[in-house]
This record gives structure tokens, C-alpha cells and sequence, in this order.
């Protein structure tokens, strides 16, 4: 799981540093730019007999010029945000030079503590509303960040702490989710 916040992490900074666009994280696996959705990393994990195989997909709405009226809303591209069309293997090159010191740096301590500090600079949901859509029923909080295990660490509106590993997160203010 914690390789799906490594991506989101080198994705923020790669487009960052191509675009100089203010690109945020919404744990654990959007991206955003002016408060609309402009990645989405789906990461699959595959047994195979020597091993386990993991497959990040990164999807960035790069020189996208329309999208469907059912998200056109909430989703945004580089170049609808920048007003110009953009070099695709420039972000991809960028991207990949920080997954590859970001993912030295989580090998080295099989945990999120080394990229913590980095994560949640760029972390839109930080100190932010948010609302858990857990299976037993969702809950209101305010996201403070995640832990070395990249966990979401949610505080209730009654005061206890969650460390959310899974389910969805909805973002008051990006998304306009409740």
C-alpha cells in the first residue's frame, strides 16, 4: 500500500517541477491542481511464483481539452489549468527520477517515516474536513496527516484518533463532498 503514496508523492513533485502547477495529494491516490482532480494511481499486487509483482498505473490528465459533463466539475487537466499543451515525456521523465529517490528512500526503511515530512507538505487533505466512508458507517473528522505506515491519521469530531489503511476519503473543499 505504501507504494501507491511513493507514486503520489514523485507524481506531485515531478509535475511540480515540469509545470510549476501547486499539484496536491488527496490521500492516497489523487492528485490535484486548483482543487480539481487532475491524476488518479490505481496499484495492483500480483503472486507469481517468484514472487510478488506490484503494478502501479498513473493516469495524469495531461493535454486532456474536455471532459465528460458528469466530472467536469471535479476533474482538470495541465493543460486546461496551464493554457498551454505540454511535453508528456518531460512530466514522465520528472516523475520517474523522484519515484526512483523516493523509493530508495521507503526500501531503506520499509516504512513512510523517511518521506512523512515530504508527504505531507504536499497533502490536501491535511488539517482539512474530511469524511470517512467506512463500511460501518461514515464519520467526520479532521485529517492530520499520515504516520510511518502512510496511514491517514483522522481526529473525530468526539476527539478520538483514527489511522485510516483503507476505504475512501471525501475532501470538504476540493471535491465539495459533504
Amino acid at each position: 500500500a505504501g507504494l501507491t503514496l511513493v507514486m503520489a508523492l514523485a507524481t506531485a513533485m515531478g509535475i511540480r517541477e515540469t509545470t510549476g502547477t501547486d499539484s496536491r495529494i488527496k490521500w492516497p491516490n489523487d492528485l490535484v491542481v486548483n482543487g480539481k482532480k487532475v491524476c488518479g494511481i490505481l496499484t495492483e499486487m500480483i503472486f507469481k511464483e517468484e514472487g510478488y509483482v506490484v503494478i502501479i498505473g498513473t493516469g495524469i490528465n495531461v493535454n486532456t481539452d474536455t471532459f465528460p459533463e458528469e466530472i467536469r466539475e471535479t476533474a482538470t487537466s495541465l493543460k486546461l489549468e496551464l493554457g498551454k499543451e505540454l511535453e508528456k515525456e518531460n512530466i514522465i521523465v520528472s516523475v520517474m527520477k523522484y519515484f526512483e529517490i523516493f523509493y530508495e528512500q521507503y526500501e531503506t526503511t520499509e516504512d513512510f517515516s523517511l518521506l512523512k515530512e515530504a508527504y505531507e507538505t504536499l497533502l490536501a487533505n491535511k488539517d482539512k474536513s474530511v469524511r470517512v466512508l467506512d463500511p460501518k458507517g461514515a464519520y467526520d473528522g479532521i485529517a492530520r496527516g499520515v504516520n510511518d505506515a502512510g496511514n491517514l491519521i483522522v481526529v473525530r469530531e468526539d476527539g478520538s484518533k483514527v489511522e485510516i489503511d483503507s476505504g475512501e476519503v471525501s475532501v470538504r473543499g476540493i471535491y465539495g463532498y459533504v
